[in-house]
């Protein structure tokens, strides 16, 4: 997982771009999930463990002001929107779904399911659909105290924008037809 701001400190995300990171905000999207979604144009929330298949990541770029994935375009070079995956940091997904609100392009945001949020009631503005998943994730990578990530502790949740699920996703989501 990525960091509020993107801002690469060590190889590694801070939600305030100083050194020390909120352990929860590490959790990287795991392998298998990375592969069942498939490619991206851009990962935003991107960091040095992400297995997200994208075009491009905030933290690959050459100049350092544009690995903050709020900050940079999500526009294709064509001018077109990016289609973009977003595994932002729990600790603080507010400014993230904003983005993704207002982002005219396809997106998919991994989320904690939690719509008791302020965050949460904005993003529903978009009018995205909202696929929990049927098990808890394990996430991956490092925590700061060195510990590995584990098996969230919540339900988590695919919310999406002008995408489909892949057909290999599917039996992991609860996918519902409202009327």
């Amino acid at each position: 997982m990525s960091a509020l701001t993107g801002t690469a400190v060590s190889g590694e995300r801070s939600a305030t771009g100083s050194a020390s990171l909120n352990s929860s905000d590490q959790w990287c999207t795991p392998k298998w999930l990375a592969d069942a979604l498939g490619p991206f144009d851009l990962d935003p929330c991107s960091n040095l463990g992400s297995h997200i298949q994208a075009t491009r990541c905030a933290l690959d770029h050459e100049d350092e002001g544009f690995r903050d994935g709020l900050k940079h375009g999500w526009i294709r070079r064509d001018g077109r929107p990016d289609s973009v995956f977003v595994n932002p940091p729990y600790s603080n997904v507010g400014p993230w779904a904003a983005r993704l609100v207002n982002h005219q392009g396809p997106w998919v945001a991994l989320l904690k399911l939690d719509p008791t949020t302020r965050w949460w009631a904005h993003l529903m503005t978009a009018n995205p659909t909202v696929a929990p998943f049927r098990k808890r994730i394990r996430f991956e990578g490092k925590q700061t105290d060195g510990s590995d990530a584990t098996t969230a502790n919540f339900p988590s949740v695919l919310v999406y924008s002008a995408w489909k699920p892949p057909i290999a996703l599917r039996p992991h989501l609860w996918l519902y037809s409202c009327v």
